[in-house]
């Protein structure tokens, strides 16, 4: 099943709505299972670099299939691989907090970046709660 632009949209809606109750200005993106874009949202305000921060945290949560924030500590003690997969190839990745894998069904169909609400586990409570609070399966 693959990710539909009304799961997108609702992403969206559900991450904007837990940014402004939390007060912040932000970018919001989803991605596919692949990392190709599929909807993107930058708030009123946002700073014009959320957005691409936002896709690297969508492409690296889609891409190891976890949230960014355990992404993070698990890349703390490999910085250098980190940085080396950070730079691999023509996709970005970001390994702070704010990416979160969306699951239907049971299967990764993609994920969602936030970037804007600092400190960084803010952007993770976002896109958190854009991406409907998934049980994220382990796949490796």
């Amino acid at each position: 099943m693959a990710l539909t632009l009304k799961q997108a949209h609702e992403c969206l809606e559900r991450g904007q709505a837990k940014s402004r109750e939390l007060g912040f200005k932000v970018a919001i993106v989803v991605v596919d299972d692949a990392g190709h874009l599929v909807a993107c949202n930058r708030m009123d305000g946002a700073l014009w670099v959320t957005p691409e921060i936002a896709r690297a945290k969508a492409n690296a949560a889609a891409a190891f299939q976890a949230s960014t924030l355990e992404l993070e500590e698990r890349f703390t003690k490999r910085m250098l691989f980190a940085d080396n997969v950070a730079t691999l190839g023509a996709w970005q990745f970001v390994f702070g907090q704010g990416g979160v894998p969306i699951v239907d069904n049971g299967r990764i169909v993609g994920a969602v970046g936030v970037s804007g609400a600092v400190p960084a586990e803010n952007d993770h409570t976002i896109a958190d709660a854009a991406a409907g609070h998934p049980q994220v399966p382990r796949s490796h």
